[in-house]
């Protein structure tokens, strides 16, 4: 059964022939209630506080579970930019390859052309070289068997002769 400072201060005891004292029962109920009374302010005041401190504690844990979740978010979002910036890289390293080798290819390839063409140009220049031989031997086969004037009957000159009449 729960008192109160009011009830222990109110109660009424039955008055016996040489009984305890009331004066002495009525300060102790007094000096009882006042202590009961401080005794149940100062759990009103704890209780008040344990329920702030309760709200203030609810308050960090939400606070608590927010900044965690934003951390949890940021180390997520920081791994999935690293992935992309780690793949993008590889994209452009990729990228980067393939061009260097189709110029490479193309470069064999102009390589491969002028090479070919030089090779012709010089076959054709050996051509030109030994026709233009066989055509300057003939004609100085030519102008070998050629008379020195014509007209005189004098015999074709035969010989390694110089051009002007003068052996050699």
């Amino acid at each position: 059964m729960e008192l109160s400072p009011l009830e222990i201060t109110q109660r009424e005891f039955a008055r016996k022939f040489r009984g305890l004292d009331p004066e002495e029962v009525q300060t102790f109920l007094e000096q009882i209630a006042e202590e009961m009374t401080q005794l149940v302010q100062e759990n009103t005041d704890r209780t008040a506080q344990i329920q702030r401190l309760e709200a203030q504690m609810r308050v960090h844990q939400e606070r608590e579970d927010s900044l965690r979740n934003t951390l949890v978010t940021a180390q997520k979002m920081t791994e999935e930019i690293k992935a992309n910036a780690s793949r993008e890289a590889d994209l452009l390293m990729k990228e980067a390859e393939l061009k260097a080798e189709r110029l490479l290819e193309q470069a064999h390839r102009k390589l491969a052309q002028v090479q070919a063409e030089i090779a012709e140009f010089i076959r054709q220049r050996d051509l030109f070289a030994a026709k233009l031989r066989g055509l300057l031997k003939t004609h100085l086969e030519l102008l070998d068997f050629q008379p020195e004037h014509p007209g005189s009957g004098a015999e074709p000159r035969q010989g390694g002769g110089t051009p002007g009449g003068s052996p050699a």
